[in-house]
């Protein structure tokens, strides 16, 4: 090779060297990057994250319920029954009601159309309940803070605590029938006579008073 040929090469490799560093960089090289630097986040992701199909599928099987057999529901559901015994169905049930403690609230809320016929002597107006007398046996059925025991307390005459004048008791004593109940007399008279079941006072019991000593 001439000398001058050997000069050109060496001119050129040294201009190379000194423009190559400010060259972008190549297509592929560059397209290669991107793809790794995007490729990066799902390996990490995917690491951090072992078990997630696994999870997934404990998760399934855990919520996965299979359905009662055919059979009635005499077992309550929980919490009224401390388990839910699998493939045997439960009936739901609502907290029971309180006992009612007093009847006076009630009475004095509910029967005041009957105080013309209850305080009356049978004749004129007082010879029978009004319609409006009649409907106000619905609310101690429909109240759940009384109680149809309460009315009782009419049959009995006590309720004449809460009306303008004393109760007849022939009268009193007629309302529940005359009013077409469903128990006959007899049955009424024996209920409220407090030997089969326990009717709810007028008033709440006082407390006994407190004795100290000294």
């Amino acid at each position: 090779m001439a000398p001058y040929s050997k000069c050109t090469l060496l001119a050129l490799l040294v201009a190379f060297a000194m423009i190559a560093p400010s060259l972008p960089p190549l297509a592929a090289a560059r397209d290669g990057g991107a793809s790794k630097d995007a490729a990066a986040p799902a390996s990490s992701e995917a690491a951090a994250h072992p078990m997630g199909l696994f999870d997934n599928i404990i998760n399934g099987i855990i919520h996965f319920r299979l359905p009662d057999l055919p059979l009635p529901a005499i077992l309550p559901c929980p919490p009224a029954f401390p388990i839910k015994i699998p493939f045997i169905p439960c009936r739901n049930e609502t907290p029971s009601q309180p006992p009612v403690a007093e009847c006076r609230s009630s009475l004095a809320k509910y029967m005041a159309p009957c105080a013309g016929f209850l305080t009356g002597d049978g004749t004129g107006a007082s010879s029978s309940p009004s319609k409006n007398c009649c409907k106000a046996i619905d609310p101690f059925y429909q109240d759940d803070s009384t109680t149809p025991l309460c009315l009782c307390h009419v049959v009995n005459g006590d309720v004449g605590k809460l009306l303008p004048a004393p109760v007849n008791l022939t009268q009193a004593k007629a309302f529940l029938p005359q009013c077409h109940f469903e128990l006959p007399p007899e049955q009424v008279s024996k209920i409220c006579g407090g030997k089969t079941v326990k009717i709810p006072p007028m008033d709440v019991a006082s407390p006994p008073p407190t004795w100290r000593h000294h």
